[in-house]
C-alpha cells in the first residue's frame, strides 16, 4: 500500500486531478440540470476519476522502457511498483470502469452506461495504440488526435448521467469542442522543452515552431467557436488568445517554455470550470 500512495502522490496529485474531474462533473450538471443534483454529480466523479487514474498508470506502464533513459527518477523506473503487479492493476481497472458502465446504464439511462462503454472501449484501444504499434508512436499528432477525441464523449458522459436526452443536444458536444481544444493545447505547451531527450519526441523539436504555433492557433479556435455558440466567448477567448500570443513569444525565446505551460494550464482550468461560473453568477444575479 505504502508504495502506491508514493505513486500517487507523485504521478496522481488528488487534488489535481479533483479540480480537473469536479470542474467537468460539475460544469455537466449545472448544464444539464441548472442546479446541483449530487447522486449524477457522484456518478459522473467517480467515472472520471476512475478514468483518469487508469489513463495515468496506462500512460506510466506505455512509458516505462522510455522513462528509464530519460525520467529514471519515477516511480516505475525506480521500483516503487512492480511492471508485472501494474500490468494486473490495469486490467483490473478495466473489467471495473465495464462494471462501472452497467451500474451507470442501471442506475441513470442506458445512453449515460453506453457512453460510458465507448469510453471504456476508446480507452482500452490507446492503451493498445490502435493496434498500430510503433507507427502510431513514430507519428507524435496523429498519436495526439487519436488521444485527445476521447474528450468529446468523456465530456458528454458529464452532461448525459443527468439528462439522457443531452445526447441528441448539440451544446452538449459544444462544451465538448471546448475543452477539447483547451485540453489538447495543454498538451501541446507541456511539450515545448527544446533541451528535452530525443526520445520525448517534443512538438518542438519535431515539428518546429512555426507548426506548433499553427496547431495551437486552430486547436483554440475550435474552443472558441465552441465557447461562442455555448455564450462563453466572452469567459474564455481572452486565456485562448493569451495562450496563442505566448507560444509566439516561445517561438522566439524557446528557453521560457514554461510560460507556454502555465498559461495553457490556466486556460484549460478556465474552459472546464466556465460553465460552473457561468450558471453560478446568473443565479446569484
Amino acid at each position: 500500500m505504502a508504495s502506491w500512495l508514493i505513486y500517487i502522490k507523485e504521478r496522481f496529485p488528488l487534488p489535481v486531478y479533483a479540480v480537473l474531474v469536479g470542474g467537468l462533473a460539475w460544469s455537466g450538471n449545472v448544464m444539464a440540470r441548472g442546479s446541483f443534483e449530487p447522486r449524477g454529480f457522484s456518478i459522473v466523479f467517480t467515472g472520471l476519476m476512475l478514468f483518469f487514474a487508469l489513463l495515468r498508470l496506462m500512460d506510466e506502464y506505455k512509458d516505462y522502457e522510455k522513462d528509464k533513459i530519460i525520467n529514471p527518477k519515477r516511480p516505475l523506473p525506480r521500483g516503487v511498483l512492480k511492471v508485472d503487479h501494474v500490468a494486473r492493476v490495469i486490467d483490473g481497472l478495466i473489467v471495473l470502469m465495464l462494471a462501472f458502465a452497467g451500474f451507470t446504464g442501471w442506475a441513470q439511462s442506458f445512453e449515460a452506461g453506453l457512453c460510458y462503454l465507448v469510453i471504456t472501449f476508446w480507452l482500452w484501444l490507446m492503451y493498445k495504440e490502435f493496434f498500430l504499434g510503433q507507427w502510431i508512436i513514430d507519428r507524435p499528432l496523429v498519436y495526439a488526435v487519436s488521444h485527445q477525441l476521447i474528450l468529446l464523449p468523456l465530456c458528454a458522459y458529464a452532461v448525459i448521467v443527468h439528462d439522457w436526452e443531452r445526447a441528441y443536444d448539440a451544446t452538449t458536444w459544444w462544451y465538448g469542442g471546448c475543452v477539447l481544444g483547451a485540453f489538447f493545447s495543454y498538451e501541446v505547451c507541456r511539450k515545448l522543452d527544446p533541451d528535452a531527450h530525443p526520445l520525448a519526441k517534443t512538438y518542438l523539436a519535431i515539428y518546429g515552431g512555426p507548426k506548433v504555433l499553427a496547431l495551437v492557433i486552430m486547436l483554440n479556435l475550435v474552443g472558441g467557436v465552441s465557447a461562442y455558440f455555448l455564450g462563453l466567448g466572452l469567459w474564455l477567448w481572452l486565456p485562448e488568445l493569451a495562450t496563442i500570443f505566448t507560444l509566439a513569444w516561445i517561438v522566439k525565446w524557446p528557453n521560457q517554455f514554461k510560460w507556454a505551460e502555465n498559461v495553457a494550464t490556466l486556460s484549460l482550468v478556465l474552459h472546464i470550470w466556465a460553465l460552473s461560473f457561468a450558471y453560478f453568477l446568473n443565479f446569484r444575479g
